[in-house]
């Protein structure tokens, strides 16, 4: 039974950067609209979930157990992969970091079609996988058309980093299950607990915001990149 987080506080809204001509430019504190309930802020966007609880119902699908990173001497977990990769044929973070940023420098000044062609997404997915690699904490911030397509895009990039899945927040109500909200969604994810909030979205933007901190302590967000950029 997933478990209502209704009054979780404080909500992000992705980045406001000036985009091509397929996306509007906002300002980082602009809100989406006058209407508080739909306005995201970026100050301490992930603080609420860093202190959940992870469950055994891993985004109301088939429980999965999630890959082990590797401990660090501290006992700090450092490092998401999925089963099966090759973490020693990823890239390395100097240039996972060139790619990513070029995806966004082009997105910005021009449009993503035209950063998809300046970054592939072989590429890119393999940037991400990097980094997730030696990340000690990853967030997502996921854009989408629709409930449907947000929480596929989610399920994609836990598994395809081998993220740890814990509770969604926003889809039950004390306890009742409630219908998904209308329209066009945002969802925030922490993998320092694995929970995941839905809620609704006002803005234009599509895609997903990554964001992995790794040991350099360097800030790293990344996006939008495209929902399917690791399918």
């Amino acid at each position: 039974m997933l478990a209502v987080r209704a009054a979780l506080a404080p909500v992000m809204r992705p980045r406001g950067e000036a985009r091509g001509a397929r996306v509007p430019v906002r300002a980082a504190t602009e809100p989406e609209d006058a209407n508080p309930s739909s306005s995201f802020t970026n100050a301490d966007a992930f603080t609420a979930l860093g202190a959940l609880k992870s469950t055994e119902n891993p985004f109301a699908s088939r429980p999965r157990a999630p890959s082990a990173p590797s401990p660090t001497t501290s006992g700090a977990i450092i490092g998401f992969t999925k089963p099966g990769v090759d973490v020693a044929s990823l890239p390395s973070t100097r240039d996972a970091d060139v790619v990513l940023k070029r995806f966004d420098d082009t997105q910005r000044k021009e449009s993503t079609s035209h950063a998809l062609t300046a970054c592939t997404k072989p590429a890119l997915a393999q940037s991400t996988r990097a980094l997730a690699s030696r990340a000690s904490r990853v967030m997502l911030g996921v854009c989408a058309s629709d409930a449907a397509e947000g929480l596929s895009t989610l399920k994609s990039w836990t598994s395809e980093l081998g993220l740890p899945r814990g509770k969604l927040h926003g889809m039950d109500r004390d306890g009742v299950p409630i219908d998904p909200p209308k329209g066009a969604v945002f969802i925030k994810y922490n993998s320092l607990s694995g929970d995941a909030y839905i809620s609704g979205y006002g803005g234009d933007y599509r895609g997903v915001l990554f964001t992995p901190e790794l040991a350099d302590a360097a800030f790293r967000q990344y996006g939008y990149l495209p929902l399917d950029a690791l399918r």
